[in-house]
């Protein structure tokens, strides 16, 4: 109703504005009609206990809906919008049937009704292209070339298995609405992954206090590997990552007090050179120099530093703390000698301190960002 009424619209929504009010005109008398119901998929996904709720046709179309005629080849997904609805349907005339084109629409034309989600939509895209002959079903070698496209990790095994699960009528073929069930399952299944992965990626945080517990080298080279996944120009792959022994980090402990005490500051050169000792994992980072191309050099820095944070969040997830640092001892010519960094190839970007956090990650307090999302985001047309 609020959409119907806006006057913020296109003028091609203007020109349609009559059409839409019959539409909801319509709708409004089909109320207390006695009228087939349809089964809305949106409500049966956000409902864990998968309870149906049902709507009927006009109910559907004026909350946004997308509808569908018989014929598998006329089924129409849309935004969630009743204009785009009415757009949609008196552009391509063939979203409905014969009989009824001369309406907007009618009760008798709706037998077929999915919500237009992105994730179905996808779906029928990639149905579409595996069936190149156009027959309204696939077969298990196709069934595996869809799971194929969709990302998804299966054995042709697996979609044998799977196309004989879904063939349940033993026909040898399946259709969408076949297949659309398991897929909605196999959506459900991968927002409880993306909500892990959004969680620990809101969650991290920076670590101070450190446990002396060493972390083991099967940990280190995972966040590794999640770092060399950061994206990066042209496949440059800029980055180098140097693991600190003990042996340097005393030395660099050393130098640092050396740096403190020349400014005079005795007592925090003591006190900094104990917590440097303390740090049980030091990587030093590096990303490589491109001289006379500063903007591919800018953008390998950029790279590097994504991977930093993939290499953050992987420790993270293992329940080990990180914490940036890039103090003025890592500025030196020594401190480079030291990690062995060729400064005439490559950069100082960062040095991650990692270790188990004292108390548990849980324990520490995170810092109150200052910005919000509307704060951070801009939006032009």
């Amino acid at each position: 109703g609020r959409q119907l009424r806006s006057s913020n619209v296109s003028p091609c929504d203007r020109t349609l504005s009559g059409q839409t009010s019959q539409l909801a005109g319509q709708y409004q008398t089909y109320l207390s009609q006695e009228s087939p119901t349809v089964l809305n998929p949106v409500a049966m996904l956000r409902k864990r206990d998968m309870r149906r709720r049902m709507l009927t046709p006009y109910q559907a179309l004026a909350l946004g809906f997308a509808v569908s005629t018989p014929t598998p080849k006329t089924l129409a997904f849309v935004p969630a919008s009743p204009l785009n609805l009415v757009h949609t349907l008196m552009r391509q005339n063939t979203f409905l049937p014969k009989e009824g084109r001369s309406r907007i629409l009618s009760p008798s034309s709706i037998t077929c009704l999915r919500a237009a989600s992105a994730e179905e939509i996808h779906a029928r895209e990639v149905f579409s292209i595996v069936d190149a002959d156009t027959s309204g079903a696939i077969d298990a070698t196709e069934l595996g070339e869809m799971l194929r496209m969709l990302d998804l990790d299966a054995k042709q095994s697996d979609a044998d298995a799977l196309f004989k699960y879904l063939d349940s009528e033993g026909t040898g073929a399946i259709k969408f609405d076949d297949f659309a069930p398991w897929y909605s399952e196999a959506i459900s299944a991968a927002e409880v992954i993306s909500e892990t992965v959004r969680s620990n990626i809101i969650g991290r945080r920076t670590i101070s206090m450190f446990d002396q517990t060493p972390v083991s080298d099967e940990t280190f080279r995972r966040a590794i590997e999640c770092a060399i996944a950061a994206p990066n120009q042209s496949m440059s792959e800029p980055w180098r990552f140097i693991k600190i022994g003990t042996e340097t980090v005393k030395e660099i402990a050393r130098m640092n007090t050396d740096i403190l005490m020349d400014s005079g500051l005795w007592e925090a050169a003591g006190a900094k050179q104990l917590r440097l000792l303390s740090i049980p994992g030091w990587c030093v980072v590096t990303s490589k120099l491109t001289p006379g191309d500063p903007q591919a050099e800018e953008e390998d820095f950029a790279a590097t530093c994504c991977a930093m944070q993939n290499f953050m969040l992987s420790m993270w997830s293992e329940g080990i703390g990180t914490k940036w640092m890039r103090g003025p001892v890592t500025k030196t010519p020594e401190f480079a000698k030291l990690c062995g960094i060729n400064t005439e190839e490559e950069k100082f970007v960062g040095c991650i301190w990692y270790g188990f956090a004292s108390g548990g990650l849980t324990n520490t307090t995170p810092w109150q960002r200052k910005k919000s999302i509307n704060d951070v985001l801009h939006i032009v047309p």
